[in-house]
């Protein structure tokens, strides 16, 4: 099964650079910040919805800057 996780490390990176928090990121695209949270931790799974705002507001940053495709349990990259 193919899972796409946030790249928490490069998220807060970016999150950062930004001068956003997570309230303030979540407000702009509109989710809840548990929610939000919930991705950056790795308890769900962005949605492609979710993918497609955050990239929106984040245009410094590629799809395989901030997340990671998982195939059963294994990094995989986006390019293989």
């Amino acid at each position: 099964m193919v899972k796409v996780k946030l790249n928490r490390v490069a998220f807060e990176i970016a999150m950062s650079r930004k001068n956003l928090s997570q309230r303030d990121l979540a407000e702009k695209i509109g989710f809840s910040r548990s929610h939000l949270s919930h991705i950056i931790n790795g308890r769900r799974e962005p949605s492609p919805v979710l993918r497609r705002l955050i990239l929106e507001h984040l245009p410094e940053y590629t799809f395989d800057d901030l997340f990671v495709i998982e195939e059963n349990g294994s990094n995989v990259r986006a390019n293989d």
